[in-house]
């Protein structure tokens, strides 16, 4: 049995939506909580209407038990955020590597208002979280994840509970690639901050009277903060271009 409204398959629209909304709430640049919650359903229902047409047909007919229909309807929530998480843990990156730089530099314990998390966050992480955001948009990385949510459905079919182990292996291969990437951004930090602390041990033997951390504090600052603007588009890059590759392999 097929429902239909004025033409349109309810059962499939369901599916799809179940689907579409979960990934765009955790989608990059269109999941963040700062977006208002009507702007993501209003857009997930535009990608619903768009998607209707090609993809209804292809969804398996409405089973006959409530259940059945819930576990569905389930199912294709669990698929959208499993993507969304997929294409989220790439973000993941920058906060690691805020945390770092900020240990490496002092300012750990800095805290300021995160726009995208409606929170306080450490300074460096929710620089580089915005920063990330804006680069996602400004390279139109955002056209390529909405047209991976197309190609999901050849990925996963509608309805249909995906292999859990081939889930479970991309979703450790992607945290452990997103935490290598969190690292080489910083990496300019962590190897100065090793020479610093080297030369501050030298300092400190041959000087032995001398506060060296209280003295050699606002150098290390200003250092931290030259050697982070000068490695920070070096270290973007290498996560956009993790990320793009990413996007057009989504899902």
């Amino acid at each position: 049995m097929e429902l239909t409204l004025y033409g349109v398959n309810i059962w499939g629209a369901a599916l799809v939506f179940a689907r579409v909304g979960a990934i765009i709430s955790l989608l990059p640049g269109f999941g963040e909580p700062a977006v208002p919650q009507r702007f993501r359903l209003a857009l997930a229902l535009l990608v619903v209407v768009t998607l209707v047409p090609s993809i209804a047909p292809n969804v398996p007919p409405p089973p006959q038990e409530t259940w059945q229909a819930a576990a569905m309807i389930t199912n294709e929530v669990a698929v959208g955020l499993f993507i969304g998480s997929i294409a989220r843990m790439m973000f993941a990156a920058l906060a690691t590597a805020g945390q770092v730089v900020g240990n490496e530099i002092g300012l750990a314990f800095a805290q300021v208002a995160d726009p995208t998390m409606s929170q306080a966050g450490q300074i460096f992480s929710v620089y580089l979280s915005i920063l990330g955001v804006a680069m996602v948009f400004a390279t139109d990385l955002h056209h390529v994840f909405l047209t991976g949510i197309v190609r999901s459905y050849a990925t996963f079919q509608a309805g249909i509970l995906p292999n859990l182990g081939d889930a479970a292996e991309m979703a450790v291969t992607v945290t452990g690639q997103s935490f290598a990437i969190g690292v080489q951004i910083a990496a300019p930090l962590i190897l100065a901050g090793l020479i610093f602390r080297l030369g501050l041990g030298v300092l400190s033997r041959l000087i032995p009277n001398i506060q060296v951390f209280f003295v050699t504090m606002p150098l290390s600052l200003l250092g931290g903060f030259v050697i982070f603007a000068m490695g920070l588009s070096g270290g973007m890059i290498v996560w956009l271009d993790r990320l793009q590759q990413q996007a057009v392999s989504f899902p």
